[in-house]
């Protein structure tokens, strides 16, 4: 009986602090959702000045392509979708560190040997690797020039050729 009357006791009183703690967060819970409110508002306003900034530029765009906006922007999805399933279809992905690291140290171990090469030429593989090596040089030298910014050779200010001379 007396346990009861203790526990009964116990309840009454968590009770009683657990309505003062409800009280209490409950005035913090309402500053809390004015300041939500206050912050969705600004984020509402940021947002409609950013989307009002975005269409001057889209309908400039617009203006611009003309009646070619429409097939551009759905060839542009259509490619961008088709690109996404070929990657996923053929599991397509960068090579790791280790198969890269591992292919590079069986060609170096492979390549000093004689009968690689013609175990290569034998089989018709080496017109594959011509290609890749081609494929690799153009990348090599469309690098070149974005870097020079020229096609063929620097670009030479005369002025000071000739004042050299």
């Amino acid at each position: 009986m007396l346990s009861t009357v203790s526990s009964t006791a116990r309840r009454q009183g968590s009770q009683r602090l657990s309505a003062a703690v409800r009280f209490a967060s409950s005035s913090s819970s309402s500053t809390t959702e004015q300041a939500a409110q206050k912050a969705q508002q600004a984020a509402n306003q940021a947002g409609a000045k950013a989307q009002q900034a975005l269409s001057g530029v889209q309908k400039t765009v617009g203006n611009l392509l003309g009646a070619y906006k429409e097939p551009i922007f759905y060839n542009a999805a259509v490619a961008r979708e088709v690109a996404k399933q070929v990657y996923v279809g053929e599991k397509l992905a960068p090579p790791s560190f280790a198969q890269a690291s591992y292919t590079f140290r069986q060609f170096a171990q492979q390549a000093p040997h004689p009968s690689f090469w013609r175990k290569l030429y034998e089989s018709g593989e080496y017109k594959r690797w011509l290609i890749y090596a081609v494929e690799a040089y153009g990348i090599f030298k469309i690098g070149e020039m974005v870097g020079r910014r020229h096609v063929v050779g620097y670009k030479l200010d005369e002025s000071r050729n000739e004042a050299l001379t």
